[in-house]
């Protein structure tokens, strides 16, 4: 499949975009409904995913570190998973908030997501953080 045919295809499975949200700075919003038990971002490239350990990261500047921290999970044993393309390579499924009656949930060893149920256009999507991240227990 072409290039082009490819993008079009990925141009009308568009479902969300970025907006500044009540709950917290930047979120995910549906710009139409979006059925329950589908994953909105379809066409979205997979990036391989590298397990580093924290300690590797030291010498990195201290506002890296601290969006390392917002973007990434670091593990209790001091791991991170990042992606190839690091944190230029953030797509919009970055900037979920999260709920503790989210309205999506990850599959797939956690780079994809369903929706739980029905979206509505203009809701936010959420997410719960403490299913992936201890530090939200």
């Amino acid at each position: 499949m072409d290039i082009k045919k490819i993008a079009l295809k990925n141009l009308k499975n568009t479902y969300c975009r970025l907006k500044i949200s009540p709950r917290h700075g930047v979120g995910v919003f549906a710009i139409r409904n979006i059925p329950k038990n589908f994953n909105p971002f379809k066409g979205l490239k997979r990036q391989k995913w590298v397990e580093i350990n924290i300690s590797e990261l030291k010498n990195l500047e201290k506002d890296i570190m601290r969006m390392i921290d917002d973007f990434y999970v670091i593990e209790k044993n001091g791991k991170v998973e990042v992606n190839e393309g690091g944190l230029n390579g953030m797509d919009i499924s970055y900037f979920f908030n999260d709920s503790k009656t989210p309205n999506i949930k990850r599959i797939n060893g956690g780079h994809e997501v369903i929706t739980l149920r029905r979206i509505k256009k203009n809701e936010e999507l959420t997410i719960a953080y403490s299913t992936f991240d201890y530090k939200y227990n």
